[in-house]
């Protein structure tokens, strides 16, 4: 649908457009033809949650006329379910005349920064409000050329810089005590198990409790465009600790099996001598750290780091990709200067950064059945289970059943061997 008048035909700017329009270019150009004849449409997808929008495109039209109705219409929430949307607006603009620049120059790209607020700088976001003022999409070749230009005159902006700002920030005030995050889907086979033996040991050590069960496809919707639930859990974290009413939130997978009820957290606080993440390094060198078990201080680099995992450019890169939130945790660890770019081999003890704490294996956690100790010896803290089989949700939780069976037998005196 592309004019060869396209640089003098008028496009507005659409923002706020429902996935459903992006997602479906030829039912927007539809859409946009009550104003006017349209030459073309782009969009791009962004975010597909019900409830926020953050997906953009343009729309051009053949003539001045369609696209000044287009700004000026107002019962956009009709003319969407017309079209068989639920959605109840979008956001239509004017744009300038498009730039004639090929590839945008420096000196553009440093008038537009100037506009930003380094301490919330997110390039995708940025990538929107930069292609409307161009009055085209901000291509590969104006990307290079603006995060070239990041790196020399906006270092302020730069994931590096604003988490260092967080690092030098003041304390976040209020907080005391600490509370256990967890969430699992309805359909999910171990979370109950989970949640009930966890909900215990919490109870037993005077800590607060949190668990969300929702429907699979709600999950889902939550966190869209990621489409593995264990996004969820970056989503809770945030919401935690930017309530304060804690000072330390800690994660526990839903999968996961608190076995060693004696044993305090504050232990594991008290071996990362006032850093702000603990965590524990993980079975595949691939990911270098498990987002399985995680304790984090509330304080403005942990508040930083997790705004950054949910909705930084970096990590939207593994939405949708294997490890999902583990990898871009890596990624953004390693940015910061926390983590080496490169393994080195398992670790021996604890690694201390400025800011994080990383436990040696089996120290937080194990996924091996045969490393759970329940007779002699010092026990293991958590038992998170690893299957790759078919039904691997419900050998999961006929594993964690016996685990938490075998405990409480254990603790009333009756051995139990285990069957491999």
């Amino acid at each position: 649908m592309q004019s060869n008048n396209a640089a003098q035909a008028p496009r507005v700017f659409v923002s706020a457009l429902p996935a459903a329009l992006a997602q479906n270019l030829p039912l927007l150009h539809t859409i946009f033809t009550t104003f006017g004849e349209v030459e073309d449409v782009w969009a791009r997808v962004v975010n597909r949650t019900r409830s926020v929008h953050e997906s953009w495109g343009f729309v051009r039209f053949k003539l001045p006329e369609g696209a000044a109705r287009a700004v000026s219409f107002e019962d956009w929430e009709g003319l969407l379910k017309d079209s068989g949307l639920s959605e109840t607006s979008l956001n239509v603009a004017t744009c300038a005349a498009e730039s004639e620049e090929e590839v945008v120059s420096e000196a553009t790209v440093i008038k537009a920064l100037e506009r930003e607020d380094a301490a919330t700088f997110d390039f995708e976001s940025f990538r929107g409000r930069f292609s409307k003022d161009l009055a085209r999409p901000v291509l590969r070749r104006d990307a290079e050329v603006i995060f070239r230009v990041l790196q020399q005159h906006r270092p302020d902006t730069t994931l590096q810089a604003q988490l260092q700002a967080a690092k030098d920030a003041a304390e976040l005030p209020g907080g005391k005590g600490l509370l256990l995050l967890t969430a699992y889907s309805r359909n999910y086979a171990p979370g109950k198990v989970c949640e009930t033996a966890n909900r215990t040991y919490a109870e037993r050590h005077g800590y607060d409790f949190e668990c969300d069960v929702l429907p699979a496809d709600e999950m889902l919707d939550a966190i869209a465009p990621r489409d593995a639930h264990t996004w969820y859990k970056v989503l809770m974290l945030r919401r935690a600790i930017a309530a304060g009413k804690h000072g330390f939130v800690v994660w526990i997978d839903a999968d996961a099996l608190v076995v060693d009820q004696e044993k305090p957290l504050e232990a594991f606080i008290a071996q990362a001598e006032g850093r702000d993440l603990i965590v524990q390094e993980d079975l595949s060198a691939e990911c270098r750290i498990n987002c399985g078990v995680m304790i984090f201080r509330r304080t403005s680099w942990c508040q930083t780091l997790l705004r950054l995992l949910w909705e930084g450019n970096l990590s939207r890169r593994h939405h949708c990709k294997a490890y999902y939130e583990q990898s871009a945790l890596v990624r953004l660890l390693v940015e910061a200067g926390e983590l080496d770019p490169r393994p080195r081999g398992r670790l021996q003890h604890r690694a201390l950064s400025d800011k994080l704490c990383i436990l040696p294996l089996r120290c937080l956690q194990t996924n091996r059945l045969r490393e759970v100790q329940l007779e002699g010896g010092e026990q293991t803290f958590i038992f998170h289970p690893l299957f790759a089989s078919e039904n691997f949700a419900e050998d999961k939780a006929e594993a964690l059943l016996r685990i938490d069976a075998a405990k409480r037998k254990d603790t009333a005196g009756v051995a139990f061997e285990f069957i491999f």
